[in-house]
């Protein structure tokens, strides 16, 4: 059971440790009641060379294993070794002198130093952690009071050291459960890969910063990618500038949003901005996996004594990791913190380097805590606009048109990291080495499901190539409102409401999709028939999701048909008639958004509600002049100047002609795969006016 030629305790050993543990052991020999400890757990750390000698005073081979030869045994070795603790000397080792180096960058004082070395030697030296393991399940005061002995300090020193808000703990290589009860090496615990560092030569800070403060990659952005954003980004760069400037602590930028709509990037574009270094606290470990939310934790707060006075920011991503979820179907989710809330405030209030904070969610988390931080900005998916901008920058000149890129950019929603990506995959698969329309589609297609779950081939595409705003007929400007409206952003003010009225045909639906196209925006369209549920109070709930979903995607609302439910109220029958149209003002009212509303019926809709719209446009039937434009281009030929004359003669009688008449006869000419001559296609119009319900004179043109 002994091991042959095992040091007396003081003697000098071979392994620099031997010693001290030697100490450490005699003082948990000296300052606790082993007594109380089964022989058999006793067993299991013979390999501390005290207790082996200890046992070795037992009788093992005779049986007798026991609590009287155990008290025998420490009788004995008391009387030679004596019952005063000793005072264990760190030495001049790799481990003494590195625990040194950390202790000079981290400020720490000598009780501090010696706990951490403590720390660290029950990690090198299993024999000594399975002695301590030996003790049982402890609290963090038990655990607390056995370091205390070991290193033979005063209980109180040693419970100031280990306090949440001290210099130990605030570093981050040191950390334990408050909560629950643990073995010791399970409750006080050092930081992942310490020990591995302590034990080689030439700790400094540059090498614990490597190890748990990667510097990030640089931005793969620019400024123009975040127009999205509005002033925002701008806001938020003034803001850490000041704050390095001027050395402010308690400065916290939380970015949160969806995955993948750019919120790391632009903390690595902030960063290249001010010209300063981004840190990003946790790394992966050896086998490529993300570090833990406590380790990355950790690591910032290593990073705040590391890096106090630096030109630098931090990045702490995922802070959505350092809460529990939970959700019911009767309650709305939930998270609680994994830390103290006043912990957790406290850091916030007092980091003394600027941190950019970043999260796929915020809902469910505790106000509290998000008060705390300084700016917020809301990352939403691109827009179409963005998204044209991202893929125009990722292409060589000449590669696509612009119509090409345009398409693209409404059809795929994905993120601009992918739409580089994507170029480059469709030129690798192109002979030539050039992206073409049908490649990147091929590429993205699968993208754009695997984000958004929903096939590109049937989102709605509006090509504006075709588009001609001269051939609407309204009083309105209708050029100066899309100018006006294209480089439009949601504020804390109200949204934009537009409503177009007029006969069906006459462009409504139409004009809001270009409108979109020109905001960057897709479109989240709901006819009235989408609205009306069966059950009570369901048109409603129809109605609110209808302006959820929009604000979600950053969208144009469109209502087509809005009569069908947004009837004037003095005419109500029923009593939802009316809470259908006060669901949809409330709505409307607190929407910052963009929302159109089309109708046919303008009489019918509701007074009060005209009201809210800012714009209210009417849409009237062709003029003869702008019926000859839309005559010509569905012609796609020449006309002979008599022939002409004679077609816009005809148009002019045409009273209630309007451009979706020009639609349905272009729709009838694709489906049979032929062009109509113009006698055909006068034919054709006046056929449609025909069988319309409408005004037979042009009135007030």
């Amino acid at each position: 059971m002994t091991r042959s030629g095992s040091a007396k305790l003081g003697e000098t050993a071979r392994d620099p440790l031997e010693a001290l543990v030697r100490v450490y052991v005699h003082n948990l020999l000296v300052g606790t009641d082993l007594r109380r400890m089964s022989v058999s757990a006793l067993r299991r750390v013979v390999a501390v060379d005290v207790v082996v000698d200890l046992l070795a005073k037992c009788d093992v081979e005779s049986g007798d294993w026991n609590i009287r030869a155990l008290a025998r045994s420490l009788r004995a070795y008391f009387r030679d070794a004596g019952r005063k603790p000793r005072r264990p000397a760190m030495g001049r080792g790799m481990l003494a002198a590195n625990v040194s180096v950390v202790g000079d960058l981290l400020d720490l004082d000598p009780v501090e130093r010696e706990v951490l070395f403590f720390t660290l030697v029950t990690v090198v030296r299993s024999d000594l952690k399975d002695l301590l393991d030996s003790f049982g399940d402890l609290s963090i005061g038990q655990a607390t009071d056995l370091t205390a002995v070991a290193i033979d300090r005063p209980r109180a020193a040693v419970r100031s050291a280990l306090e949440p808000q001290g210099r130990l703990l605030r570093s981050g290589l040191v950390r334990f459960d408050e909560r629950n009860l643990y073995a010791f090496s399970a409750k006080i615990e050092l930081k992942h890969g310490l020990p591995d560092l302590a034990l080689q030569p030439g700790l400094d800070r540059d090498r614990l910063v490597t190890a748990y403060l990667p510097e990030s990659r640089p931005a793969t952005l620019v400024a123009d990618d975040y127009l999205h954003l509005g002033e925002s980004v701008g806001l938020t760069r003034d803001l850490l500038r000041a704050a390095l400037r001027d050395r402010r602590p308690g400065v916290n930028v939380l970015f949160y949003g969806e995955t993948g709509t750019g919120k790391t990037e632009l903390a690595r574009l902030l960063a290249a901005e001010l010209g300063i270094k981004l840190y990003v606290a946790g790394k992966a470990d050896r086998d490529g996996e993300s570090a833990s939310a406590q380790e990355r934790l950790s690591s910032l707060l290593l990073g705040h004594r590391l890096l106090p006075g630096a030109q630098a920011l931090l990045l702490f991503d995922e802070v959505e990791d350092l809460f529990l979820w939970g959700s019911s179907p009767f309650e709305p989710e939930q998270a609680t913190a994994r830390m103290s809330k006043q912990w957790f405030n406290d850091l916030l209030e007092t980091n003394p380097a600027p941190t950019i904070w970043i999260s796929n969610r915020v809902s469910g988390i505790d106000g509290a805590f998000l008060r705390r931080f300084s700016y917020a900005i809301e990352f939403r998916h691109l827009g179409v606009a963005q998204r044209r901008r991202v893929l125009a920058k990722h292409l060589r000149d000449g590669e696509l048109s612009g119509s090409e890129i345009d398409l693209l950019a409404q059809k795929f929603d994905v993120s601009p990291a992918q739409f580089g990506a994507g170029v480059s995959a469709a030129r690798m698969l192109s002979a030539e080495g050039r992206a073409t329309r049908e490649s990147l589609e091929r590429v993205l297609a699968p993208m754009h499901k695997l984000v958004t779950g929903l096939d590109a081939n049937v989102r709605p595409i509006f090509d504006a190539s075709g588009y001609r705003l001269d051939v609407l007929n309204t009083a309105d400007d209708l050029q100066a409102i899309v100018d006006r409206l294209s480089d439009w952003c949601p504020s804390s003010k109200a949204g934009v409401s537009l409503c177009f009225y007029g006969l069906p045909g006459t462009g409504k639906s139409e004009f809001a999709k270009y409108l979109a196209w020109r905001m960057g925006r897709h479109v989240v369209a709901r006819r009235g028939s989408d609205l009306l549920g069966p059950f009570v109070g369901q048109t409603e709930e129809l109605i609110a999701e209808a302006f959820r979903e929009a604000e979600a995607d950053d969208a144009l609302l469109l209502f087509d048909e809005v009569d069908t439910f947004l009837r004037d109220r003095s005419r109500a029958r029923v009593s939802w008639e009316v809470t259908q149209v006060n669901e949809f003002l409330q709505q409307l009212e607190s929407f910052r958004g963009v929302v159109v509303c089309t109708t046919n019926l303008r009489e019918d809709l509701d007074e009060a509600s005209l009201r809210r719209f800012v714009f209210k446009v009417e849409f009237r039937p062709l003029l003869a002049e702008q019926a000859m434009t839309l005559f010509r281009d569905t012609v796609r030929g020449p006309l002979a100047e008599k022939e002409a004359t004679r077609v816009l003669h005809e148009l002019a009688k045409l009273t209630n002609l309007t451009p979706g008449d020009f639609a349905a006869v272009s729709r009838r000419a694709a489906s049979l795969e032929t062009t109509f001559e113009p006698g055909d296609l006068l034919r054709q119009l006046q056929h449609e006016c025909e069988l319309k319900r409408g005004p037979t004179r042009r009135m007030g043109f």
